[in-house]
């Protein structure tokens, strides 16, 4: 997830607190000392307790698909090579999964079971890897109908699948995704390229690639789609 440093006119520093919050790394400002959470991006403790940073749409893909699409991109470089990481036994140990375990998220799935999270104010949506390789994944969160897919840079996004007050009903077709009425809509941008609704943009809704036993931490009463 990636957040604005920024809020009420102030930018924040910050650096891995090394404490956990619902089995998540807790991310800790040099400003003022405040406790964020790493999922969410709210304040836990401190100074700024409660307040809510901004989610910055992301995406996860490959550098050449990336600087392909975006040409112009500014590279954040580290001042060593990086040849390792130091948590690769943690990756690769299925039974490692944070410091507090909770019974019922491991016989619903294995808890290093990677999902593509999403929410829209309380209500939450896990969808898993099987889910998107089968195509597109729809659903509602509270009243609000939303899309789950894989984009041609291999990245996942999500979005409100609602144009002026109008919910969509789509269908993969190849590369894109379609409407009743034949209008056709990018995966990447979210934005219809041809038919009826053409020129139209759906709004597009934060996603987390985050291991299960994480995601239901914060939100155990997630829909899953597997």
């Amino acid at each position: 997830m990636v957040y604005a440093r920024n809020l009420g006119g102030k930018t924040f520093t910050f650096q891995v607190s090394g404490r956990l919050w619902r089995n998540s790394l807790v991310m800790q400002d040099r400003e003022s000392d405040t406790w964020w959470s790493q999922v969410t991006g709210r304040a836990i403790h401190g100074d700024n307790r409660g307040a809510q940073l901004q989610k910055l749409e992301s995406v996860q893909t490959t550098w050449e698909k990336w600087v392909a699409a975006h040409p112009d991109t500014t590279v954040l470089a580290k001042n060593e090579e990086i040849t390792s990481s130091h948590y690769q036994k943690y990756f690769d140990n299925p039974e490692r999964m944070g410091l507090f375990r909770a019974q019922w998220l491991t016989e619903k799935m294995p808890g290093k079971t990677l999902v593509y999270g999403a929410a829209v104010g309380p209500h939450a949506v896990a969808v898993t890897e099987e889910a998107l390789a089968r195509g597109i994944a729809t659903t509602d969160l509270g009243p609000t109908p939303v899309v789950v897919a894989r984009g041609s840079d291999g990245g996942v996004r999500a979005f409100i699948a609602q144009v002026m007050g109008v919910d969509l009903e789509l269908e993969a077709d190849g590369g894109s995704i379609v409407d009743r009425t034949g209008s056709t809509w990018d995966l990447d941008t979210g934005r219809c390229t041809a038919g009826p609704r053409k020129g139209a943009q759906l709004e597009s809704v934060a996603v987390t690639a985050v291991y299960w036993f994480a995601w239901s931490g914060f939100y155990p009463n997630t829909q899953v789609i597997e």
